[in-house]
């Protein structure tokens, strides 16, 4: 058994979902970046005003491309604030669907008045706590946070956690930062926890990689730069102290970071200095990364730099098209990587992708996080080309992917490591109320177990606040696994209630199956399923003041194998000040 509380603002609910995969270019919630889960749930919660904050911000903030960031900046400074979504869709760059999907994240609050005041100080509190029971192992484990803005672009973030153990104890995680940026000013300073994400990630973007090119707008990485982290753990971000400042269409970025700075034990703890570069045209950006991991002298060894990456990034908007690259040199390795891609309207409801990449056996991928196939950056040469079908009205909307990918250094015992993956998923609107969804997907390889075969359907009602889907997914590998569930919801303004019923026969791990599973910010969750069992869980949602929201969550898991039965239970407050 688990409680929990929490003090957050919203839930993670299927619309808001959608939204998140539309803009991310994920196929699926179980493929995600924590880290993008993360930064777009606080964009819900306050969500950016596009008429206020500065050029930098909408440059780094990750909603917009390049283009579109210059774009909706032009207009700006040409037409003033934007009043309506239906102005923002005729800003170039920018479509009805694009901005359906981004309307949650952002705000259109007049920009004057705001950019002349001082704003208004919120506070975030938040904590959780729990007990988790799986046979006859009771462990327990807490988190808390609290975040403060001044409303002068000063803000405060500190969280502390201790993992689930069996016996009580003091925090063992810590996490938090503190960050300037004024409103009317271009520069901003970061000191504690941050994400450090430039050009297309193959030389510095921490957290996790897509492991595929699914969609056509996976393939390019909107780069955020600098940016704070809040999170519980903060295991995939940089500590120290970072800051960047704009000139007109320049930004210069610098950090200085400890990667080691959260183990224990250490001596002397290694230092990461990076700087980056940037340049922002009306159609083109262009921008230099530079980083160097120092390790300091030791009896051993007299000091040495384990890690040094230079890398240079362009990318260019024509007519609609959009071209981007970059090159990285491992200065350590003496090697070079590359990736090369485009992204091209066919008429008016097609879109064409192309993705290149040439990653060396040698070059170090400890800091890359680039679109990949097979692995991490490194011992991979790929291409990669998808087609959307997203037509402006009609009932079929889909996409065809193919990537394929050449191993210099051979898997096991194969003379030749080749991987290949086609991908096919689309949704058939039937009706107003009914959806279908469809995603099949094959992968060969010549190491190993050759074939792995993955079909998933999903079929969704919905009608005057009720909600019904259901899915059945089945994955051919080394055996079959089987995996469904029934999902029924009910939602209004005030109350949301979602239940749902799962079963899982899976012989073998790898045969393993990911899901999904529906819950608040902070607990993003998709726990892997083996064995032959059923899962049993639930969530209530009530918003009993314009302050406060009530969240009761359940979830009982029995019959894995070799694994006991666990039960988990949650209850969580939401506080809005």
């Amino acid at each position: 058994m688990m409680i929990l509380l929490v003090f957050s603002s919203f839930a993670q609910t299927s619309e808001d979902m959608d939204r998140i995969l539309e803009l991310t270019g994920y196929d699926s919630p179980e493929e995600m970046d924590g880290y993008e889960v993360e930064r777009l749930e606080s964009y819900l919660e306050r969500p950016l005003k596009i008429n206020v904050v500065s050029a930098a911000v909408i440059r780094s903030c990750g909603l917009f491309s390049p283009y579109q960031a210059a774009s909706l900046l032009d207009y700006r400074s040409r037409h003033g604030d934007v009043m309506s979504y239906a102005e923002l869709s005729a800003v170039d760059g920018f479509t009805a669907r694009i901005v359906s999907a981004l309307a949650p994240f952002i705000a259109l609050d007049g920009g004057s008045a705001v950019r002349t005041s001082s704003g208004n100080a919120d506070v975030d509190i938040a904590a959780r706590g729990g007990l988790k029971a799986a046979g006859d192992d009771l462990t327990g484990g807490y988190g808390l946070k609290c975040r403060f803005n001044s409303g002068n672009g000063l803000s405060l973030a500190l969280s502390a956690s201790r993992a689930y153990d069996k016996s009580p104890g003091l925090p063992e995680i810590f996490a938090g930062s503190l960050k300037w940026e004024p409103l009317r000013r271009p520069f901003r300073l970061i000191a504690g926890d941050f994400n450090a994400r430039f050009g297309q990630g193959l030389a510095l973007w921490n957290g996790m990689s897509m492991t595929g090119l699914s969609k056509a707008s996976s393939y390019f990485r909107s780069a955020a730069g600098i940016s704070s982290s809040w999170s519980y753990t903060g295991s995939s971000s940089h500590t120290g102290a970072a800051c960047d400042l704009s000139f007109s269409r320049i930004r210069l970025s610098a950090f200085v970071s400890f990667p080691e700075a959260k183990k224990k034990g250490l001596e002397r703890q290694p230092f990461l200095p990076a700087v980056n570069l940037a340049w922002y045209g009306r159609n083109m950006s262009m921008s230099m990364t530079h980083y160097m991991e120092f390790c300091p002298a030791t009896e051993i060894l007299p000091g040495f730099i384990p890690d040094m990456k230079t890398s240079a990034d362009i990318a260019v908007c024509l007519k609609g098209t959009d071209i981007f690259s970059e090159v990285a040199f491992d200065w350590v390795n003496m090697v070079p990587a590359v990736l090369f891609g485009m992204i091209s309207p066919v008429g008016e409801d097609m879109k064409l992708a192309v993705h290149f990449r040439y990653y060396p056996d040698s070059f170090n991928p400890s800091r890359s996080a680039a679109p990949r196939s097979v692995s991490k950056c490194a011992n991979e040469y790929g291409a990669s080309m998808c087609c959307d079908y997203s037509p402006r009205s009609g009932p079929l909307s889909g996409s065809l992917s193919v990537d394929s990918a050449y191993l210099p250094v051979s898997k096991e015992d194969s003379r030749e490591s080749i991987h290949v993956r086609i991908m096919a998923d689309g949704e058939l609107r039937l009706s107003e109320a009914w959806l279908l969804k469809f995603r099949i997907s094959e992968r060969i390889r010549t190491w190993g177990q050759p074939f792995k075969t993955d079909v998933r359907t999903d079929i969704l009602w919905s009608s005057q606040g009720f909600t019904v889907s259901g899915r059945m997914n089945m994955m051919n590998y080394v055996s079959t696994g089987f995996l469904g569930y029934l999902e029924g919801g009910y939602k209004v303004e005030n109350i949301a209630v979602y239940v749902r019923q799962l079963g899982f026969d899976i012989d073998s791990w790898d045969d393993r199956i990911y899901a999904y599973e529906r819950d608040a910010p902070g607990s993003f969750s998709v726990p892997a399923f083996y064995g032959r069992g059923m899962n049993t869980s639930f969530m209530l949602s009530w918003r009993f003041s314009g302050w406060g929201r009530l969240y009761f969550n359940g979830s009982f898991t029995y019959g894995q194998k070799e694994k006991p039965g666990k039960a988990g239970l949650k209850l969580q407050c939401v506080l809005s000040f």
